[in-house]
């Protein structure tokens, strides 16, 4: 028995068959895939943000000088350092001391001139206490009477107060301007304190009696000299007067 014969498909059904498409319909298909991507990328830029606009703000910049770093010299050694110890750069000459020949001593042991001496005979010599107080300073003036009736003597600075210590109680008086002052009587106290303080005169409407009364706890004043010796418990007066600058 034959066997049947066999014909050769065509192109067009074996690509339907295979799910291909000829070469001619590939071209239509490819241009409409680029148009999409170029769409989309239009889409894109289109929907970026837009970039700030205006002129360009000031900017700052910081320079920092940075010192370049030292070459570190070479530490001689300790026998280079030695002998640089020993040798003077400038040896300078010594200087020649010449004395005068002294003529000898005339006085000898048993010299006539000191047989006749007599210390006893010799007035006594003023204490050397009383020698001091009479060579120190003065006895502290009297300037008024203390609140308590006794003396009130002028005040003597151990350390001026400063203007910084001042400042915060002065400001708080209602005038102090050029001429403007305060005075107070304190009693004297050890280390060169004061207690005991009270306004007493003031420039009229200031108010710096008792601005300077509040700072008077920071005041340094010497006890009053009196007959040679410091009086610790003394009534002393005590005069804060604002001058103008430069004086």
């Amino acid at each position: 028995m034959n066997a049947p014969a066999s014909f050769p498909a065509p192109a067009g059904y074996l690509a339907r068959q295979r799910g291909l498409l000829p070469d001619w319909r590939r071209v239509p298909v490819l241009a409409i895939v680029i148009a999409l991507h170029v769409l989309l990328i239009l889409l894109l830029l289109l929907l970026a943000p837009p970039l700030p606009k205006g002129k360009p703000g000031i900017t700052s910049m910081v320079a920092v000088n940075v010192a370049a770093p030292t070459p570190q010299r070479a530490q001689p050694k300790p026998q280079q350092q030695k002998r640089a110890e020993k040798a003077p750069s400038n040896p300078q000459p010594k200087p020649m001391v010449t004395v005068p020949d002294a003529p000898p001593a005339k006085w000898s042991f048993g010299d006539p001139a000191l047989r006749d001496f007599d210390l006893s005979k010799l007035a006594p010599a003023d204490s050397a206490p009383a020698q001091m107080a009479e060579a120190g300073p003065p006895d502290s003036a009297v300037v008024g009477v203390a609140p308590d009736g006794s003396k009130l003597y002028a005040a003597e600075w151990q350390r001026e107060p400063t203007d910084a210590e001042l400042a915060f109680y002065i400001r708080k008086a209602r005038y102090s301007g050029p001429g403007a002052f305060g005075l107070i009587a304190c009693r004297t106290a050890p280390r060169f304190k004061v207690e005991d303080c009270r306004p007493i005169g003031e420039s009229p409407g200031s108010g710096m009696g008792y601005a300077v009364n509040e700072a008077a706890w920071q005041f340094r004043v010497k006890p009053p000299r009196v007959n040679g010796d410091y009086q610790v418990g003394t009534w002393v007066s005590i005069r804060i007067m604002i001058t103008p600058p430069g004086e």
